[in-house]
């Protein structure tokens, strides 16, 4: 029996995870949904916080590391936990493959804090925020993003997972794709 394909669709506050068991059957079930209220603050109430120790230069001068507001460790930090718990259900055998569709700056740190088995089950990944769709206005842009199917080499392995930069042409769907659980 074929495990399903997970979809992680996110931005920097919130993100929801919903399993395909079949990519022709094209219903999306909702798995969990997380929200990261810390990255609604606004950047006023944001200390910045020094990173890394004060230390001497050649000269006697002092330097510190490179600033990070608190408002960008959240953002890392709640990639990092969206990233392990991905990792989690591929490790636990809860899904097959993963599908990436994230805000371009949370898209690049989810790629970057997933393990390495992990990460090769990505089979397609696109930097868009959709974390405030819902419905069938959510199945139809998932449907438009999803590229065509790889061809297969000679041994049926099929090509490493793709990237998208842009939306692709109209007319690529799921046929009688539904979204099942909570609209």
């Amino acid at each position: 029996m074929t495990r399903p394909t997970w979809i992680l669709v996110a931005d920097g506050s919130r993100a929801r995870l919903f399993e395909q068991e079949r990519p022709d059957d094209g219903r999306l079930l909702q798995l969990q949904s997380w929200a990261n209220p810390a990255l609604r603050l606004r950047a006023e109430s944001l200390a910045v916080r020094n990173l890394g120790r004060a230390s001497k230069g050649h000269t006697g001068t002092v330097s510190f590391g490179p600033k990070t507001s608190l408002k960008q460790r959240e953002h890392d930090r709640f990639a990092h936990e969206l990233a392990q718990h991905l990792a989690d259900g591929v490790r636990g055998g809860h899904c097959d493959s993963l599908v990436l569709i994230a805000s371009n700056s949370m898209l690049g740190e989810i790629r970057h804090a997933l393990p390495t088995q992990a990460a090769k089950r990505v089979l397609w990944s696109a930097p868009v925020d959709l974390t405030r769709l819902d419905g069938r206005e959510l199945r139809g842009r998932i449907d438009a993003l999803r590229p065509p199917v790889p061809p297969h080499d000679a041994a049926g392995a099929s090509s490493p997972a793709q990237v998208l930069h842009e939306e692709p042409q109209a007319g690529s769907s799921w046929a009688g794709a539904h979204l099942s659980g909570p609209a």
